[in-house]
Formats: structure tokens, C-alpha cells, sequence
């Protein structure tokens, strides 16, 4: 079974406070997971390119340079800042969704210790999860 997202424009804001969901009338849920899905698309084509980068290292120092030379050439390329970006973005909003899963679930009835089971963490930690955020609180993407 595959999931359906519509087209989101970039750069949406992860959370959305209770407000704001009122307001707008969108499910939070569906906004996070449409969040996720972006992210999940950029970080694809953003590891293809890390991906070409890691050979091109591999390549350098195959041929006989040291790691040293090969971080140290501005021509060279240096894949940490990427890895660094697709891993918190990939984190952000993956922890979004499961906070705002957790939220819907809580709002349609399931007690925080069958989310937990659900989520495979404690009820202490989806308590956490559930638990209104103040404005601002939330981070946002690393560009």
C-alpha cells in the first residue's frame, strides 16, 4: 500500500501549532507526513549526489593520496556538511510526523500507553510528545 501526498510548496513550516491547525483547517498529520515526504524526496536526490562524492574520495585516495590532501583540496569535495544536512532534516521531520501522529492518535481516543506500544517507546515518551508546545519551539530545516 503506497501513500498519496499532493504537492506541498517548499520550505512549509514543520508544525503547526493548535491555532494555526484551526485556522487553517489541516490536519497536522497530513501536513507532517507531507513534510516528510518532501524531505524524503530531497534527501534521495541529495544522497545521490553525497553518493558521488564518497567515490570521488574513495577514488582520491585510492590513487594514493592522503585523507588529509584530500579534505584539504577546496576541488575536492568535502560530503560532511551534506551528510550533516540530510541527517538533521531527515531527523526534524521524522520526529514532526511521530509527534503529530502521536497528537492525532491521542485526539481520536488511544490511551498514551497504546501509542506507546504503537511507537515502540515509553508512555513517558510519548507524554513528551503530546505535551503543547510554546510558539517558536520547533526547529527547522538546515538548508
Amino acid at each position: 500500500m503506497g501513500i498519496i501526498c499532493e504537492e506541498a510548496p517548499s520550505g512549509r513550516e514543520l508544525h503547526m501549532t493548535e491555532s494555526e491547525e484551526a485556522e487553517s483547517g489541516e490536519d497536522p498529520v497530513v501536513a507532517a507526513l507531507t513534510a516528510l515526504s518532501e524531505v524524503a524526496t530531497s534527501s534521495g536526490d541529495d544522497l545521490i549526489s553525497f553518493n558521488e562524492n564518497l567515490a570521488a574520495l574513495r577514488n582520491h585516495h585510492v590513487r594514493g593520496l592522503s585523507w588529509h590532501q584530500i579534505i584539504s583540496d577546496v576541488e575536492s569535495p568535502n560530503p560532511l556538511p551534506a551528510l550533516t544536512a540530510i541527517a538533521t532534516n531527515f531527523a526534524r521531520a521524522s520526529g514532526a510526523f511521530r509527534r503529530a501522529l502521536a497528537i492525532g492518535l491521542r485526539k481520536e481516543g488511544m490511551q498514551v500507553t497504546e501509542i506507546a506500544a504503537l511507537f515502540g517507546v515509553s508512555r513517558q515518551r510519548v507524554s513528551a510528545l503530546i505535551r503543547p508546545r510554546r510558539p517558536g519551539e520547533d526547529e527547522q530545516l538546515v538548508d
